[in-house]
């Protein structure tokens, strides 16, 4: 599995920051989040305790040195007979200063290999990890990047369709004016007026609401938004099988990449607790020096240097080993379970976007169709109106219905683009080609709002 480096992309926050009136892209987005989301800030750091597991592993195969240095000092007296046989006490002051220097090199210690072993393997359970909250900080961004775009597109359609009923409104009156209208046609005109009224209040505090939980994951005050275009068809998938998409995610989805080495870290869990029943071989080697040992020593210096092999050999632990042993055995079951059930997971998530992604192209032909008859019907009923066939009301009808059937156009696109994004994501694709797929999608200038019928 290749490295994952926590290191941030190369795209300044100070344009962010600045809050220029240049669009932000999706990228753009994606580089602030990993700078500020926590989610995403505490799976690096745990990314990078992991991988310490490695050297901290490896250290117990390398040799290990030590140095011990102490020293005493003596006070006393020393009582003898002399030559005539008599009592003498000398009094005795003296130190003792001793080093040791010790050298302990592995030779045979299969435990600590086996160790070794699943920390690299921790490692890279680590790494596909980072990965998968990577992917996940893209779903979450995605989600409430272009659920701004629903809620400022709600937003502009509000506005919009208050221009038009305020039209009518105003026709209305002019038409009870001139003696061709009724107050009843005026009363409904004003109604409508103020339920849409109503309604883009409700659109603003969306806007506000879905923006702050952008700048919560980004951490910035949005600038103006990239859009969807208003004559955006769905383009063609890369891979147009399911059974491809299928296979894709098998190979390369990091949630089973990291089953798969969770396995591989459980394997070698066996082996390093059965490597309890082997034994332990090191070479040792030291060097000490010692002056004034002992009063029969004193002025004297003694230099010992020693090599040998020393050999740990377990006999009988009361067979905490095998216990060991079978406990490892079943968290290895375990994790090809885990294996089994995630692909299946995978399978079912990718299969469950392929549709929606399929039938998102579907459901947006057909609710562009549906904008298309509604702002007809709107031109006719206007039309009919002028000609004194129509009536206001249904003119205030066909004006909810053309808005509506916009709201659920873009409603749908915005849909189909994040069935879009989760499937290339569950599909194990790199998160730089989910982005840029994204962002060849979206313009600069908002285009999703078609002219207002008026």
């Amino acid at each position: 599995m290749r490295r994952i480096h926590t290191k941030m992309l190369g795209l300044s926050a100070a344009l962010l920051l600045a809050g220029q009136a240049q669009a932000m892209g999706f990228a753009e987005a994606y580089d602030a989040a990993r700078r500020h989301d926590p989610q995403f800030r505490a799976a690096a750091f745990e990314l990078e305790s992991a991988r310490q597991g490695v050297p901290m592993a490896r250290a117990a195969l390398l040799p290990a040195v030590g140095l011990s240095m102490s020293t005493s000092e003596t006070i006393g007296s020393r009582q003898f007979p002399n030559s005539l046989n008599q009592d003498t006490r000398v009094r005795v002051e003296y130190a003792a200063p001793q080093a040791n220097l010790t050298l302990r090199m592995p030779i045979f210690n299969q435990e600590a290999a086996s160790r070794l072993g699943q920390a690299r393997a921790q490692s890279e359970v680590a790494e596909a990890v980072y990965l998968i909250k990577g992917i996940d900080l893209v779903d979450r961004l995605a989600a409430a990047y272009l659920q701004v775009l629903v809620a400022e597109e709600a937003g502009r359609l509000g506005e919009a369709q208050v221009q038009a009923l305020a039209a009518q409104a105003a026709q209305a009156q002019k038409r009870l004016q001139q003696g061709e209208g009724t107050r009843v046609e005026l009363a409904n005109a004003q109604a409508n007026l103020d339920v849409a009224r109503v309604r883009l209040v409700e659109a603003k505090d969306q806007i506000d609401l879905s923006r702050r939980q952008l700048r919560r994951i980004t951490g910035v005050e949005a600038p103006p938004m990239r859009q969807v275009p208003a004559n955006y068809a769905p383009p063609p998938l890369q891979t147009e099988t399911l059974q491809d998409w299928l296979a894709l995610a098998v190979r390369q989805n990091p949630s089973i990449q990291a089953r798969e080495q969770a396995l591989m870290a459980a394997k070698m869990g066996v082996k390093r607790n059965f490597a309890g029943h082997l034994p332990r071989v090191d070479l040792v080697a030291s060097v000490s020096r010692s002056q004034n040992e002992s009063l029969s020593s004193l002025n004297q210096t003694s230099t010992l240097r020693t090599l040998g092999v020393q050999m740990n050999m377990p006999l009988y632990n009361g067979g905490g080993v095998d216990a060991s042993v079978k406990q490892a055995m079943a968290d290895q079951a375990r994790a090809e379970e885990d294996i089994r059930t995630e692909r299946e997971n995978i399978e079912i998530e990718v299969q469950r976007q392929y549709q929606s992604v399929a039938n998102g192209q579907e459901r947006i032909v057909a609710y562009q169709r549906a904008v298309d008859s509604a702002e007809l019907a709107l031109l006719g009923s206007r039309r009919a109106l002028e000609a004194g066939q129509g009536t206001q009301n249904e003119v205030a009808d066909n004006i909810a219905r053309a808005f509506g059937a916009k709201r659920d156009l873009a409603q749908v696109r915005v849909e189909y683009l994040l069935a879009r994004l989760r499937l290339m994501l569950q599909a194990g694709m790199s998160t730089v080609e989910v982005m840029s797929d994204l962002d060849r999608t979206l313009v600069e200038s908002p285009g999703t709002v078609a002219t207002a019928t008026r």
